[in-house]
């Protein structure tokens, strides 16, 4: 499926989800749990757990539950068929030049699209450390990991960003500033920077030379009032022309919608 061929599923419909995790990396759902709670909300259901990477985690699927993860999406897309259509993918995690959604075992999969993000931030001394997820462990990382630099994390976190660009190999790009959501905490100044805002519109400029969608994520609109990207950088996306979908990233059942109707209305209304 190309960007041309999403962009026609979604151009006269808002009820899609491209992006939702599940028992087979951090979801707390089944496949099927989840596509019955998406049943009659969407016309368009996309699983996309977190891809196998290079390292061990608790948070990715692992290489030996892909052939698993596959037959139960290709059971689910004939269950839901002429009910909804359900797409099958991953979030590829961006690793380096020698491990991300280029590369040919993630081109090479029988996938319907792809979307790629940057979760992972190598430190000064190339060790790989998780950016996302609780702040109490980012502020472990940030202060025995990164030795307290927090622009190293960002500047290195949208250096990742915009190689990934460069490289290709997928379709939608993944909540492109969530390293902001632990460095807003952090530093709630961080967003207010010159520096912090050229990396953005560095970014942008990427995704149009690549021609990918962008998605705006909205999960964290209940908890930390916010989207990826965030809403300040919404008038710029609209300003550069690039596609833009609404994904939930939803990783429980009673979120499968969350936060989608209220971005959408907000990015409409700009």
């Amino acid at each position: 499926m190309t960007t041309e061929d999403i962009l026609e599923l979604i151009k006269n419909t808002d009820r899609y989800n491209f992006h939702s995790h599940t028992q087979f990396c951090d979801g707390r759902y089944s496949m099927a749990e989840m596509a019955e709670a998406a049943a009659g909300k969407f016309d368009i259901w996309g699983f996309s757990p977190h891809s196998p990477i290079s390292q061990p985690t608790p948070c990715n699927m692992s290489f030996e539950d892909m052939d698993a993860y596959l037959a139960e999406a290709s059971r689910l897309k004939e269950k839901y068929n002429g009910k909804m259509q359900v797409l099958t993918s991953l979030e590829i995690d961006y690793m380096s030049e020698d491990f991300g959604p280029h590369i040919d075992y993630f081109q090479n999969l029988p996938l319907d699209y792809r979307l790629a993000s940057v979760h992972f931030v190598p430190n000064q001394e190339g060790v790989w450390l998780d950016c996302d997820g609780r702040f109490e462990r980012f502020a472990e990382y940030l202060k025995d990991g990164y030795k307290g630099d927090l622009r190293y994390v960002t500047e290195k976190y949208f250096e990742q960003v915009i190689r990934m660009l460069e490289l290709g190999g997928f379709e939608i790009l993944g909540h492109f500033d969530k390293i902001a959501g632990n460095a807003a905490i952090a530093d709630p100044e961080i967003e207010n920077q010159g520096w912090y805002e050229a990396l953005v519109d560095d970014v942008i400029s990427h995704a149009q030379t690549a021609g990918v969608i962008v998605e705006v994520n909205t999960k964290s609109l209940a908890d930390k009032n916010r989207y990826f990207p965030a809403s300040r950088w919404w008038g710029k996306l609209k300003h550069s022309g690039l596609p833009v979908m609404f994904n939930s990233d939803a990783h429980y059942t009673d979120k499968v919608n969350a936060g989608r109707p209220e971005a959408i209305k907000a990015f409409k209304e700009l």
